[in-house]
């Protein structure tokens, strides 16, 4: 059923110190010696065949429905970050930021626990957060602050036991890392690399080091790690904000419901990255039976943000306008104001996590650990932005049609972006988006063996753990009366140009345009010479104002946690079985503090408590046929708590309702929280056969469904703040609803050197969620097809890898006009090729996104073109020394 390049959690534990929550504690009782990778801890596992071989091994030998990837050296995953590797994995579903993986779905779901060497780990804000990334993307996500070259094996858990941490719909991810007193020998790397964007015409750059030393009886050992690199980071192509609506079209008798987009951006930004991890072990074995181990990592990534885009509303002042048969505009001329903006932001995200475990295991039937871990996550968004459009009296034309090309047309008249006698500043933002989450953990896991008897073992434990979430932004929306003309600005401003933004494309789109420029504007306060800007309430104190009490709050939640297993192992005729059932207990308390506005916009702090709890049964069997035929079958009950910033008590709303001589026309967005969501529930089924014919291969084949009693969606309701109509995102719980699919595995050496490893998921679900035509949606972020395609050469020094990637289409969210946001089917093709020099050094080259591919998202039909970006092709070069 699942990659044979893969490993399950439990086996996994054994080969690192800090175990995750599911494993017995090490050493392993003889009840599971079965689920031991042993072979793992003495060898360091190097090169793809080696890396697969070994990988399948374990799998072969666990218990639990579990996949892993194993990296093939040190430092040296085979793909360029956490996530590209996870997305390989069969049922799980690879989301990208700004280009690269930066976050997953494991089997369509999104509700899925990360941790790190068996402890968990969030980001800044919080359980399923994604960062602060102001494009709505995860690409300042967990996932992208853990560099790849600390990793040692990636393990997912599909099906979780009773004695694993709860909280994982879809999986359990764990990340683990090298430890001192595993391996065949001391380990010392340093690696170099450098790096080239073909969009963004940059080079980049990093570095990686890892030394380790023990002593000779192998009982005290450290190992330290760090990474730094440097990258520019490129998108182009077509984005949008508002997207799609309703438009009431009186050109036809009877009047016409039609859809069209509210806002279209030609844009084009530049992120420059520098990312900077370390990594900490210490291992102590005093006695035999008993080991210390402290482990830590911190990560950080600093980023600067410049992003400049042409904006106009295809739905504004429209004519000639041609639909689709869907009724969906397609061309048209819009006189709607162009609007020529600029962001500029600066973007800090970091984790630190630290933990201290003890294991024990005397001579006798009982064998334990212990462990205590804090983590700490924090990010500050400061976003400085300036909007320029036409002096009154101007009118500026857009003649476009969505159907010229993969971007459409888009030619501008009426209007000289590049004169600013012609534009005027009607809208700055200086924001600071701030977020913290902090986290404590305390765990003890214990065994006791029975001796000759069907029920091998008795596990049991607790676990007690506090998330503490804090966002704290301040907000200066500042829109001065008349606007500033932007003759006026002086050194605030210069030409922008990019004659090779998206080249053959946007065919009629200015190339050039006056921007804000990054050295002068660093805030709202730097416009001493205009009062209107830098005496505004907003610059003044941008913590007093609506937007930020809307957008302030606190969120602690305390779990309590225990478990029972009983883990057995039986002969059946001439066939092996093996299983374990259990239960697990979970509960909950939940404040949510947050702000309430009153109709005069002053905020009204408000708490909102809550209390769960929850019994979580489970159980699974593995039924060795002969020696090369798997049988495994397994239920649970899951929980999965909403995403932590999705229960905050208040509201987040963004200051763009439209007025029309004081009379508000249309309404403005935000988003709102609700502390009082249910949690997710599901029981879950999963049946896998695998066949494990050579040293090498193998085939699987797996079933899994899910009954998910109740869900989580987004709806939209009107309210009313401070005397301004909004329309208010918010989280609500859904009916029930179904998963299940079907994930099939070949990993096929061929000969010679050459192998191939290809998976493919089918997953498909039925759910209460309907777009305005009564049409039933799919769970957001689930494809119904996935496939992953490996081909590679390894002989002698000289190895060679393809990796292909395809994902079907899949939905997004319902839009503001109740039609279904779509991204489109998307793949992705890597390689890399390496070759040996000698024992000690190794050359590598990679070749990433080498199609080129467009990422492109659509509202309701393919014609309903909403974004559409690239990222360009990246080549990077790597050298390693070992000594």
């Amino acid at each position: 059923m699942t990659p044979a390049l893969l490993a399950s959690m439990a086996a996994a534990a054994q080969t690192t110190t800090a175990a995750p929550e599911a494993a017995t504690p090490a050493p392993q009782s003889s009840a599971s010696t079965s689920d031991e990778p042993r072979t793992l801890d003495q060898v360091t596992v190097i090169g793809i065949r080696g890396s697969l071989e070994a990988a399948k091994d374990i799998k072969r030998d666990s218990t639990q429905i579990v996949d892993a990837i194993v990296a093939d050296d040190i430092g040296k995953l085979p793909d360029t970050n956490v996530a590209e590797s996870l997305g390989r994995v069969a049922g799980v579903q690879l989301e990208r930021g700004m280009g690269e993986g930066s976050d997953i779905l494991v089997r369509g779901l999104r509700e899925n626990v990360i941790l790190y060497n068996g402890r968990q780990i969030v980001d800044a804000t919080g359980r399923g957060g994604n960062g602060l990334d102001q494009l709505n993307t995860s690409t300042y996500g967990l996932l992208t602050l853990v560099p790849s070259e600390l990793i040692s094996r990636l393990s997912v858990t599909k099906l979780a036991g009773s004695d694993q941490i709860a909280g994982a719909l879809g999986g359990i991810i764990d990340i683990e890392t090298r430890k001192p007193l595993a391996g065949d020998a001391t380990q010392n790397v340093v690696t170099a690399e450098a790096g080239y964007d073909e969009l963004g015409g940059n080079g980049g750059g990093g570095l990686f080091t890892l030394l380790s030393g023990r002593n000779s009886d192998n009982t005290f050992g450290g190992l330290l790690s760090a990474t730094y690199s440097k990258y520019d980071v490129v998108q182009q192509g077509l984005d949008t904000f508002s997207g799609y609506a309703r438009l009431n079209d009186t050109t036809v008798t009877p009047a016409r419901t039609r859809f069209g987009s509210t806002d279209m951006r030609a844009q084009d930004i530049n992120d420059d990255r520098e990312k900077y991890g370390i990594s900490a072990v210490l291992q102590w074995r005093p006695t035999d039976g008993v080991e210390l181990t402290a482990d830590t990592f911190y990560s950080k990534q600093d980023a600067e943000r410049d992003r400049y885009w042409i904006a106009f509303n295809p739905s504004a002042a429209l004519s000639n306008a041609v639909y689709s048969p869907h009724d969906i505009l397609i061309k048209g001329t819009s006189a709607g104001p162009v609007l020529v903006n600029t962001e500029i932001a600066d973007i800090d995200a970091q984790v630190w996590s630290s933990a201290l475990r003890a294991t024990f295991r005397g001579d006798g039937h009982l064998g334990g650990s212990a462990e205590v871990s804090y983590g700490t996550s924090n990010a500050e968004y400061h976003q400085n932005y300036m909007r320029l459009q036409p002096v009154v009296g101007r009118t500026s034309l857009v003649d476009f049609d969505l159907t010229n090309g993969d971007f459409g047309s888009f030619n501008v008249r009426g209007v000289d972006l590049t004169d600013p006698n012609q534009l005027r500043l009607s809208i700055l933002f200086d924001n600071r988006y701030r977020a913290e989450t902090d986290t404590t953990a305390a765990r003890t896991d214990w065994t006791w063996d029975f001796d000759d008897s069907a029920i091998r073992a008795l596990n049991f434990g607790a676990r007690y753990s506090s998330l503490d979430t804090t966002q704290n932004p301040s907000r200066a929306d500042i829109r001065p009366a008349g606007g500033i003309p932007a003759n006026q600005l002086g050194d605030f401003l210069e030409v922008h140009s990019n004659n090779d933004f998206m080249d053959g494309e946007f065919a009629g789109l200015p190339r050039s345009f006056l921007a804000a420029t990054r050295n002068a504007f660093t805030g709202c306060a730097a416009f001493t010479s205009f009062p209107s800007i830098s005496q505004n309430p907003q610059c003044l104190d941008g913590t007093n104002n609506t937007l930020a009490y809307a957008g302030t709050f606190n969120i602690g939640e305390d779990f309590t946690e225990a478990y029972a297993k009983l883990d057995l192992n039986t002969a059946v005729g001439n066939m092996q079985l093996a299983g374990n059932v259990g239960i697990r207990y979970v509960g909950r308390d939940m404040d949510s503090t947050g702000n309430l506005i009153n109709p005069n916009g002053s905020p009204q702090p408000t708490v909102f408590s809550r209390n769960d709890d929850y019994w979580l049964p489970s159980g699974i069997a593995k039924l060795d046929i002969n020696d090369s035929l798997v049988l495994r079958g397994g239920a649970a009950r899951v929980v999965a708590f909403p995403n932590t910033e999705d229960l905050n008590n208040g509201v987040s709303l963004n200051n763009n309702a439209v007025f029309d001589n004081g009379v508000q026309i249309t309404p403005g967005t935000g988003t709102g929280g609700a502390p009082g969501l249910d949690p997710f529930e599901a029981d879950q089924y999963d049946l896998s056969l695998e066949w494990y014919y050579s040293d090498e291969g193998m085939l699987s084949a797996g079933l899994f469904y899910k009954d998910v009693s109740t869900f989580i969606v987004q709806r939209q309701s009107a309210e009313t703040y401070g005397g301004v109509n909004f329309l208010i995102n918010r989280k609500v719980n859904g009916d029930s609803a179904t998963i299940q699919g079907l994930e099939l595995l070949a990993q096929v050496p061929i000969g010679g050197g050459f192998g191939v490893v290809a998976t493919y998921t089918y997953i498909d679900s039925k759910t209460p969620i309907t777009d305005i035509n009564g049409n039933e949606m799919a769970f957001p972020g689930l494809s119904k097809n996935n496939a992953n395609l490996i081909g590679y050469y390894e002989q002698g020094p000289f190895s060679a890898r393809l990796a292909y990637n395809w994902r079907d289409e899949y939905l997004v969210a319902l839009s503001a006009a109740a039609t279904g946001i779509y991204n489109d089917t998307y793949s992705d093709l890597s390689a890399t090729v390496s070759y040996d020099l000698n024992d000690r050094i190794t050359f590598q080259l990679d070749g990433i996104n080498l199609l080129d591919s467009q990422q492109k998202t659509f509202d309701g039909y393919d014609e309903g073109l909403r974004t559409n970006v690239v990222f360009g092709r990246g080549y990077k070069a790597t050298m390693t020394f070992r000594f």
